[in-house]
């Protein structure tokens, strides 16, 4: 799990589940907004005029001051998401991260490039199952929800 309260909390409710404690990984933090953090779209559009645009418009290269751009959480995260993946070939292992995250894990994972990352959605509590073996990926559920995970 991302080592924010927010996702800890989600993954504690489902380690709880299995006798499991959730392991916090920095690297699976959400996309640093710098200082933007904590701050609603609404107020970055009215401080800033035009700069979401160009957020959305240029994702993988735009970086809001004191933060990082896409390509730089995808430089952390998905080393980190193919180390766990890798140790645990053939079981199950449930990754709690964030939109942003999971948007770049996904698309590193199906070849998708960071430029067309908002193309991928990614609703709050969005659940992706993903089959992974080093030969081959298959994403067999995107933005699903807890009941369509069986």
């Amino acid at each position: 799990s991302s080592n924010l309260q927010r996702t800890l909390e989600g993954a504690r409710g489902i380690a709880a589940e299995h006798g499991l404690e959730p392991v916090p990984c920095p690297e699976l933090r959400e996309l640093s907004f710098g200082v933007w953090e904590g701050l609603p779209v609404e107020e970055i559009a009215r401080i800033r005029p035009g700069i979401m645009k160009d957020r959305f418009d240029h994702p993988d290269t735009f970086r809001a001051e004191g933060g990082e751009t896409f390509q730089e959480l995808h430089d952390r995260a998905v080393p980190k998401f193919l180390e766990i993946a890798n140790r645990h070939i053939g079981e199950t292992v449930v990754v709690v991260a964030h939109g942003g995250v999971n948007r770049v894990l996904l698309g590193h994972l199906i070849g998708f490039p960071l430029k067309n990352i908002f193309r991928i959605s990614q609703e709050y509590a969005a659940v992706n199952r993903i089959r992974y073996s080093p030969e081959a990926v298959v994403v067999e559920l995107l933005n699903g929800t807890a009941r369509q995970i069986g």
